[in-house]
């Protein structure tokens, strides 16, 4: 049995971004290249990526899950049911399944397929998942914000004080924000954008938090750079 990268996408929840970052990083991914140049998994890296998913989930950063190997990682018991014993019924998941929500990989799809950008944290605000949007916006991928929080790796000398605690009392009380926030891209242009904050799940069920950020075009009054 092989996989297309998007199937191994929808059968992992990562996103096809991400899968090829790690590919290329840290190549505990072997695809076999096909004649017309696309790439076919196997089972042994579907197996990588849903013990990565699982090894992350225990709270372990990329860079030590990428340590392990890709034999470790083959091998590891991380995540259950194993995936070699994965229904085939699963991995030929029919279109109309996917698109009237029974697919499990909708919800990610969607929010990957938004003209903004999005950012999934865990309870604490660390970076759990991200879309493509987010890599345009700001010009970091999931595999740099992983595991830290957003104000962390984008806020900068001239972010406003006030719209930080804005979105720090939305946070610690649950609730969701709007504000618009000066940000700084990766290579240290500052942006302005405007940041929308939820929380997921209420009370008990609260698990994260979900984020989106689009890009301002008026209201940025010339602050300074920010050294990287």
């Amino acid at each position: 049995m092989s996989f297309t990268i998007g199937k191994l996408a929808q059968l992992t929840g990562f996103t096809t971004t991400l899968i090829r970052v790690w590919e290329r990083r840290f190549g505990f991914l072997q695809p076999e290249r096909l004649d017309n140049g696309h790439r076919r998994y196997a089972v042994e890296d579907l197996s990588v990526l849903m013990n990565i998913r699982a090894l992350l989930e225990q709270g372990l950063r990329i860079g030590d899950i990428a340590r392990m190997g890709r034999e470790e990682l083959v091998r590891s018991d991380a995540s259950a049911p194993s995936p070699r014993i994965i229904d085939a019924e699963l991995a030929s998941a029919v279109e109309d399944d996917y698109l009237d929500g029974r697919h499990p990989a909708i919800a990610w799809s969607i929010l990957e397929a938004l003209p903004c950008a999005v950012l999934v944290t865990d309870k604490r605000g660390r970076v759990r998942w991200a879309n493509h949007g987010v890599a345009v916006l700001c010009g970091y991928e999931l595999a740099e914000l992983h595991g830290s929080r957003p104000g962390s790796m984008l806020q900068g000398p001239g972010t406003d004080r006030q719209a930080v605690e804005q979105l720090r009392a939305a946070i610690v009380s649950h609730r969701p924000c709007s504000v618009p926030i000066l940000n700084y891209h990766k290579s240290g242009e500052p942006y302005l954008a405007l940041v929308e904050v939820a929380p997921l799940g209420i009370g008990a069920n609260h698990v994260g938090f979900v984020g989106t950020a689009r890009k301002l075009e008026h209201g940025l009054a010339a602050p300074r750079k920010a050294k990287r």
